[in-house]
Formats: structure tokens, sequence, C-alpha cells
């Protein structure tokens, strides 16, 4: 008997189909064994949100860079002024760091505190940008052009 070819692609597509699952298993490193479903989720999320954050501080870090730049033509005061704002958002920036290196080797009993602590200097550090650049815009020699 002949089988059509149409049975064929079908039989291959359906096994196929199953090869392609991540079944990667997180392993408790202490215990040896997987955590429950939730921890596996909850896990997944944490890595989601580390990742984006990477993203954001990347990002800033060359927003930091760009008032610099912008600032670098300043004269006098206005250049005192912007170098001390500046230096003191990059303080800010490294305090948040620490928040953020905290906040990667959070376990899941101290994630949403640290997570918390985390976002209130992330918070904070956003606030301080807006007002530093703020500031800068009002002094630059560009900002009547």
């Amino acid at each position: 008997m002949k089988t059509p070819p149409l049975l064929f692609a079908m039989a291959a597509a359906a096994a196929l189909t199953g090869c392609n699952r991540d079944t990667t298993i997180d392993v408790d490193k202490s215990s040896g064994n997987p955590p429950p479903n939730g921890q596996v989720f909850a896990n997944q999320e944490r890595d989601k949100f580390i990742a984006a954050m990477d993203r954001q501080r990347a990002e800033f870090d060359a927003k930091i860079n760009e008032l610099a730049t912008k600032s670098a033509d300043l004269q006098g005061d206005a250049k005192v002024n912007a170098d001390k704002a500046l230096a003191d958002l990059r303080v800010q920036r490294d305090a948040m760091n620490k928040h953020y290196d905290e906040l990667k080797s959070a376990s899941g009993d101290t994630w949403d505190k640290t997570k918390a602590d985390f976002q209130s200097a992330w918070d904070s550090l956003q606030k301080a940008y807006d007002q530093t650049r703020a500031k800068l815009t009002s002094t630059s020699p560009d900002a009547n052009k």
C-alpha cells in the first residue's frame, strides 16, 4: 500500500512540534531539587526584570554622558554648577548601582524588599536627572536658540 505524501508531512510536523519546547529546569543548588512551578515563574520574571534594567541602566549612562557633552561648552559659574550637578548625579547613580548589585543577588525571600529599595533608588535617580537636565538646559548657550 502506498502512503500519501501528505500523511508523511503531517506525521513529521506533529513529531517536530514537540521538539521545540524549552525543557530547562532550574535546580536548587542547595538541595538539588527543582523549585516549585511558581518559583520557576518568579525566577523567569526576575531574570526579565534584571535584563530590562541592564538595558535601562546603559541608556541612562548614555544620557548622563550626553549631558556632560552638552555642558562642556559652558563657562564660569555655569560650568562649575554643571560639573557639580553631574558629579552629584554620578554619585547617586553609583548608589543606585549598589542597590542593583544587591537586587541581582537577592534570593526569593528578600527579592520583593530588595526590588522595592532598588526601585526607590532608580526613581530618585530619574528625578535627579530630570532636575539636572532642566538646570543645564536653562544655562546652556543653545537654550535660547
